[in-house]
């Protein structure tokens, strides 16, 4: 694929153009695990128009078709176009869309809560509070094993999926943030795993870009919409800890930021600007993360898809 990033920013974060990252930490002396692969989809925006099932449905027959076939599946979050300002029966097609995509999954899934999927969260919500798919209750139902949030170990790997969907105070809109009770819970599980143990982290919403800054303005305010708004209060509770890698969704934008030992990458968008087309020349594709004893690879890989009139 063709690289068509203007610039890449160096230091602390460069954009990702489908090539391989470096190392993470190393493991301590005499551990080890077996190397496998997983796949990161985000921002799937399934919805009636633009073909948007065809589009996903090719992108699930690239996956199953890949040299080396990922042991699962993560996606990032926004599984559907919307949920947070429409009724029922648009929320209920977009639903029954996307189910019927993944049944084409050769694979293990493991879905992460977008914006998108959370019900009535929103100043123009035409589904109300006493809904029971309101707010999260049908994501967490439906999709995230009652709960959304979780955690699971794979190969020597532990992989923590978390909700970054919170809502603004005095408003119904969302913004991101992870709780106090998650954060409690996201204290209580690192401290099972130890810290030795590589961690993957999957948020919708990411901790940190910079995009931002490259296509607007070096001092632009973000929305608070747009990055985990506490994130610098839990950082310290990370730093201890192995953790490798943590990718997001939410931008639609392919993007790393190195942060110490921490690589964070916005993995772009399965639905590129919504099935419109590309992001910035960014084609349509997905993540596969390959991961070793001591380190981790990724690559970012296109499915041929042409956006439809």
């Amino acid at each position: 694929m063709s690289i068509d990033r203007r610039k890449f920013l160096h230091v602390t974060a460069a954009a990702v153009s489908g090539l391989a990252l470096g190392p993470g930490r190393t493991l301590s002396a005499g551990q080890s695990a077996p190397p496998f692969t997983f796949a990161h989809l985000t921002d799937m925006h399934v919805q009636p128009e633009l073909s948007a099932v065809e589009g996903f449905k090719q992108c699930i027959a690239k996956l199953n078709r890949l040299p080396q076939r990922p042991d699962f599946v993560i996606t990032g979050g926004d599984l559907i176009m919307d949920g947070l300002a429409v009724d029922r029966d648009r929320l209920d097609v977009q639903l029954k869309l996307f189910d019927g995509c993944c049944r084409d999954f050769e694979l293990p899934v493991h879905h992460t809560i977008g914006n998108h999927d959370v019900v009535g969260w929103s100043d123009k919500a035409k589904i109300s509070q006493s809904d029971p798919a309101y707010g999260k209750r049908l994501f967490a139902e439906r999709y995230g094993q009652g709960r959304t949030y979780r955690s699971f170990g794979h190969k020597g790997w532990h992989f923590i999926l978390l909700d970054s969907i919170g809502q603004q105070a005095g408003s119904a809109e969302y913004i991101g943030l992870i709780d106090d009770a998650q954060l409690e819970w996201l204290k209580k599980d690192l401290e099972q795993v130890g810290r030795q143990k590589p961690i993957v982290i999957v948020t919708h919403i990411p901790f940190y870009t910079t995009w931002h800054q490259v296509v607007a303005d070096p001092m632009v305010r973000l929305s608070p919409k747009s990055l985990v708004n506490n994130s610098h209060s839990f950082r310290k509770l990370l730093q201890p800890y192995n953790v490798q890698l943590v990718l997001s969704g939410h931008g639609h934008i392919r993007e790393r930021i190195e942060v110490g030992h921490q690589v964070h990458i916005q993995s772009g968008a399965v639905s590129g600007l919504w099935w419109k087309g590309p992001v910035d020349g960014d084609a349509e594709a997905f993540g596969v993360v390959a991961c070793h004893a001591d380190r981790f690879d990724y690559r970012y890989e296109t499915y041929g898809w042409v956006a439809r009139k």
